[in-house]
């Protein structure tokens, strides 16, 4: 094969490969790591590559597969990390040239976790300052480009996690997602992602308002990746026992199967009918398969809400900016510092204020979400937007396009995005998000899976040509 053909495959197709002997893990590493050369020139995607390291791992995978001895079902397979995630050895920037790229000490779970699965870690994606925007801006990395259209945004915050695997450097990713930032580039790079149930990924440091998701080009591969960084590990207080299993049933048949329709929203950027278009058909499958549906005209939220939400997120990166001097401090992105500037001015009673109204509605987002297994909904409003933009409504702030994912981190639920509507321009396909309730990872990635099967088309992916 040459290094195209390489790029395009996905994990549990290199892993049957190596079983087979007809692939080896350092010739499968060393063509991603040629393309992770180019999608840093020409995607800004990457803040830093981890060669030699990845080249090791692959040597000792393809001793252990010619051993019959592989640690794991993606032992060899090659994986990249967010810029948020500690990796021994490499600089960690948190996606702003506001800080120094210090050395990290140790790796985060999620690494440790890669490692153990004989994983080839190839190199750290480029992300916003401190992943406080929906965007691929960044101080550090300047514009993260989209491989399907340079004029897209990658949106975020794992802005460069998507652009590498829609252009093939790695078949799997892990980002970090605290209102959608999994999900929403995946579904701007036709792309799978899931935000697991909070606390089943541990990540440290601990945190209980965001989680590390997988990110793939096929739902079979984000499950896979979810198996290995679904483990609990003692770094994270917060973090769930045992490991995930993806054990629920196939579905073929969703008679009994209770799903909420929620096709648009009164906050936000307007959803577009590319994006309607791709909701309303999903919905008709889902009927046509027995799934009961009811048709939501709305979250039962304000939109004092979602600005609680926004500023939760927002003061996330105070203490990070604020532990720099002046000089340093001024190499932020401009539009987020004017975020965290605006953040200074709130008193500590405002921001009890803001959580107390969170916890308000998430508590009546329970009450009305609670008839349903499932809920289907856009992941984003909007199929793409601008490249430079800060969102798809600039106008309407920087988070105006959060308002289908967000809800489900407070909730603690897990929600995924799969692709599976491609208009007739062609170009990068439309996503759908599903959620579903806690604890039913498995169930949301059995139907992800099962919209999948039903699409009806292959996606061909911008990978690179090195």
């Amino acid at each position: 094969m040459n290094d195209t053909e390489l790029l395009r495959l996905e994990a549990t197709q290199l892993a049957s490969a190596y079983a087979a002997g007809r692939l080896d893990p350092g010739e499968v590493t060393d063509a991603v790591l040629r393309a992770a050369e180019v999608a840093s020139q020409r995607y800004h995607a990457l803040t830093c590559l981890n060669a030699d390291d990845a080249r090791q791992a692959a040597r000792a995978s393809a001793a252990r597969w010619r051993a019959g001895q592989p640690l794991s079902a993606l032992d060899g397979v090659p994986i990249t990390f967010k810029d948020s995630f500690n990796i021994a050895g490499l600089p960690r920037w948190h996606g702003s040239a506001v800080n120094t790229g210090a050395l990290s000490s140790a790796d985060a779970a999620p690494v440790r976790r890669a490692r153990e699965a004989g994983m080839s870690i190839i190199g750290k994606t480029a992300m916003p300052d401190y992943g406080l925007l929906m965007s691929g801006l960044s101080s550090h990395n300047g514009v993260i480009g989209n491989p399907w259209d340079l004029r897209h945004n990658t949106s975020g915050s794992s802005a460069g996690a998507a652009a590498c695997l829609a252009a093939g450097v790695a078949p799997l990713a892990l980002g970090t997602d605290m209102v959608g930032s999994v999900r929403l580039p995946a579904a701007v790079c036709g792309l799978v992602s899931m935000h697991a149930t909070q606390g089943r990924v541990a990540y440290d440091p601990p945190g209980n308002y965001r989680g590390a998701g997988p990110m793939a080009r096929s739902v079979a591969d984000a499950a896979a990746l979810l198996q290995v960084v679904g483990q609990y590990d003692r770094a994270d207080h917060f973090a769930l026992p045992g490991a995930f299993s993806h054990d629920a049933p196939a579905f073929e048949q969703l008679r009994g199967v209770r799903i909420g329709v929620l096709p648009r929203l009164s906050y936000g950027t307007p959803v577009d009918a590319a994006t309607a278009t791709a909701v309303q058909r999903q919905a008709a499958l889902l009927g046509d398969l027995g799934a009961e549906l009811t048709w939501l005209d709305d979250f039962d939220l304000a939109a004092e809400d979602y600005q609680a939400v926004y500023h939760v997120m927002v003061h996330k990166g105070l203490a990070e900016l604020y532990a720099q001097p002046a000089e340093r401090r001024a190499r932020v992105l401009p539009q987020i510092g004017a975020m965290l500037d605006a953040a200074l001015l709130q008193t500590a009673l405002e921001m009890d204020q803001v959580q107390r109204r969170i916890a308000q509605a998430v508590a009546r987002l329970e009450r009305q979400l609670a008839p349903f297994d499932f809920v289907l909904s856009p992941a984003l409003p909007v199929r793409h937007f601008a490249v430079d933009a800060i969102s798809p409504s600039p106008h309407l702030g920087a988070m105006s396009h959060m308002g289908f994912a967000c809800w489900f981190n407070q909730l603690g639920r897990p929600a995924g995005s799969v692709p599976v509507y491609q208009p007739a321009d062609g170009g990068c396909p439309v996503s759908v998000q599903i959620a579903g309730r806690r604890f039913d990872d498995s169930g949301v990635l059995q139907l992800l899976a099962l919209l999948e099967r039903q699409r009806g088309f292959a996606i061909d992916f911008p990978v690179i040509a090195p």
